[in-house]
């Protein structure tokens, strides 16, 4: 799957819908990451078919079983409903069990980057519909005063923490990963299930270095 950025990245719901189109026709998931615990986006976004749904920011137990909320239509949650959009097909598709099926569908992830997550962390992973939790290696970093050592024994453990409780409830962990090498750090914790990595203009642009690098050592 491919996550969208609204946090940090300039994209606009205009051509998020766009991305989701051709990733579905790639046989894609995909997932939007909304600035905060916002309604609004979090409905949009679904609305226009996005398959998942990360929070960043996560603290406490009742922050998560909110974003939960927002992503799950009655009984399980307060999302708004409306069989016209594109996630069920403008109106052509099922218009009654559209909501049973999105409740079973739409995955929910949440990031805790703060020592008040870590803290609260369990609590936070045993709430029902949180499918994947991620620990936000650079926030958490800044927080704990080493800014940017994402692989800090700290940052780490918080990593590994967070795989371990991910076990115990059934959940799915992801962990950041750099460079390939990095997923030695995690390859013994079952709890997790799939990496994340760099934004795609870093990506290209290490492609392009490592690209002209190669070229001036050959010239």
């Amino acid at each position: 799957f491919l996550i969208f950025d609204l946090e940090h990245e300039r994209l606009t719901f205009s051509e998020i819908m766009s991305m989701i189109r051709t990733c579905e026709a790639c046989g894609m998931a995909t997932m939007v990451r909304v600035p905060n615990i916002d309604e609004i986006m979090i409905k949009k976004a679904l609305d226009m078919g996005a398959s998942a749904i990360k929070v960043p920011g996560i603290s406490n137990a009742e922050e998560a079983k909110l974003v939960v909320s927002y992503c799950k239509y009655p009984p399980e949650g307060e999302r708004g409903a409306c069989p016209f959009v594109r996630c069920n097909d403008y109106g052509t598709g099922d218009r009654e069990g559209c909501y049973e099926k999105a409740n079973k569908e739409v995955a929910v992830s949440v990031i805790i980057e703060g020592i008040e997550g870590v803290n609260n962390m369990e609590e936070i992973i045993a709430v029902p519909g949180i499918d994947t939790i991620s620990v936000g290696n650079v926030d958490l970093s800044v927080a704990l005063g080493v800014p940017g050592q994402v692989f800090h024994p700290l940052v780490k453990q918080a990593v590994i923490d967070c795989a371990d409780l991910c076990q115990k409830y059934g959940k799915s962990c992801s962990a950041q990963v750099v460079n390939p090498e990095d997923v030695n750090l995690f390859k013994d914790y079952k709890g997790i299930s799939h990496y994340h990595t760099d934004m795609p203009a870093t990506m290209l642009y290490k492609a392009y270095k490592s690209l002209c690098d190669q070229i001036h050592e050959s010239v």
